[in-house]
């Protein structure tokens, strides 16, 4: 136990907050957010007026390099007793989850606890505050915010420095002083500006706010239940909490939210995993798709009533497609040069597509049949059924947008921490579902347009 009384300004303004507060400092074998481990835990817990303070050593299972050792004091032998992360994360999480944590660099330690806990297969997220950033925001006058720097500019008294608990304690000493030097509410103010994430609005249930603090801050998806346990939207996310956190609080909130009562996440691992599963959830609860932000076109064939197979262009809407869409065009103006281009590069007859320009009047003859290109023969029965064959066989050719030269593509995308992969097959920008249909996404052009900067790491171009 910490004497709160140390801290009367700092426990104050911290019941002000609405949540228990947080204020974390971890040693790590080193700065790379996915390989490197924790090695030491502290955490200072402010609740009802009142300062707890816990500390742990971690075997991070990896080296801990001489450097690291001599920065910190911790080295291998220290903790080759210590236990393991999973064997403390029963004890840390509940003095993590559902608190605002405070740190200094907070992406630093935020990130590792999320790693951390993600390794055993824990969700973590929590609204937090940077004391770096706090720090400018009260002292603009001054230009090194590390905590040696405000350390020495404060005065504060540290034994053992770049230890967990010594780093919370002069922290929190920081805090009190600068509280006691702005005031409480000039504090307070810059707090709330800064959270990142955010906290959760107060009128939410309680149960519900219970639930959207056990989501993870990563990939997945989120579907919102109202009281009868009926799904009424589906979100896909990159950051969930976080991205949760800034529509709760933001000026349009959705009636989906408004009215929800619980929810339920599937965690994905990377955005095309969590579209694929987004689209398996709207099936899965029978939810309609959003309408697209943008209008794109794709060419659908579909005979006429004599069974002549036409090419139309069509908006490529969000949602379920029962057939494989073919091409992609950012603008229906080009999709109708695309397509044209392309029965003339095969050399399909562009009457039976039903795509020749619209100054030319119905009943006329063919142009093309009336240069002498084309003998009349794809009229017939036979013709027919040839052309039709053909176009089938041909429509996977047709461009898609941004895509280069490829028609059809594998995109792979790979957990960096547990190292698993999957593939998911796409065309015309659409991704291949597992019972044979197509989901469309408007956010899939540009998720897809990264993934080909990635390179061949990320894609794998069938055709």
């Amino acid at each position: 136990m910490a004497h709160a009384s140390r801290w009367p300004r700092l426990a104050a303004a911290f019941s002000r907050i609405g949540l228990p507060v947080a204020v974390v400092d971890l040693e790590t074998t080193g700065g790379n957010l996915y390989q490197d481990r924790v090695t030491e835990v502290a955490v200072l817990r402010f609740e009802n007026g009142q300062a707890k303070r816990y500390e742990w050593l971690v075997n991070p299972q990896q080296p801990i390099s001489d450097f690291i050792a001599r920065l910190t004091g911790i080295d291998d032998e220290l903790v080759k007793d210590a236990p393991f992360f999973g064997q403390i994360a029963a004890d840390l999480l509940p003095l993590l989850r559902g608190t605002l944590l405070l740190a200094h660099n907070s992406r630093f330690d935020y990130t590792f606890l999320r790693h951390e806990f993600q390794r055993i297969g824990i969700d973590f997220a929590a609204p937090a505050l940077c004391t770096v950033q706090l720090s400018r925001r009260l002292y603009p006058q001054f230009h090194k915010h590390n905590l040696d720097s405000i350390i020495e500019r404060m005065g504060i008294s540290v034994e053992n420095r770049h230890r967990a608990m010594t780093d919370v304690l002069a922290l929190v000493d920081f805090l009190e002083k600068s509280l006691e030097e702005k005031g409480e509410e000039e504090w307070l103010n810059h707090s709330r500006v800064l959270l990142n994430p955010k906290m959760l609005p107060t009128w939410l249930p309680n149960t519900l706010a219970e639930q959207l603090y056990a989501l993870p801050d990563s990939e997945g998806v989120l579907v919102w239940l109202d009281k009868y346990g009926q799904a009424q939207a589906v979100q896909s996310h990159t950051r969930a909490y976080f991205e949760v956190a800034a529509m709760l609080n933001g000026k349009k909130i959705p009636s989906f939210a408004q009215s929800a009562a619980s929810i339920r996440f599937m965690p994905a691992i990377g955005p095309m995993h969590a579209l694929w599963l987004k689209a398996q959830a709207m099936v899965q609860f029978n939810l309609r798709p959003s309408e697209t932000v943008r209008t794109f076109t794709t060419v659908q064939f579909s005979p006429d009533e004599h069974g002549v197979l036409q090419a139309r262009l069509v908006p490529m809407s969000n949602g379920i497609h029962p057939h494989r869409p073919y091409g992609f065009f950012l603008h229906r103006k080009g999709a109708k040069r695309a397509l044209a281009a392309w029965a003339q590069e095969y050399g399909l007859c562009p009457d039976s597509l039903n795509i020749l320009p619209e100054t030319n009047a119905k009943n006329e003859p063919c142009p093309i049949q009336a240069i002498g290109q084309c003998d009349g023969s794809c009229q017939d029965a036979n013709g027919v059924q040839q052309q039709n064959r053909r176009i089938l066989s041909l429509a996977p050719l047709l461009p898609v947008a941004d895509w280069g030269r490829a028609h059809e593509i594998d995109i792979r995308e790979t957990d960096e921490l547990s190292g698993e992969t999957l593939a998911f097959r796409c065309t015309a920008n659409a991704v291949a579902l597992p019972d044979g249909r197509w989901y469309f996404d408007d956010t899939l052009p540009a998720i897809i347009k990264a993934k080909f900067k990635q390179g061949k790491t990320a894609i794998e171009i069938l055709n």
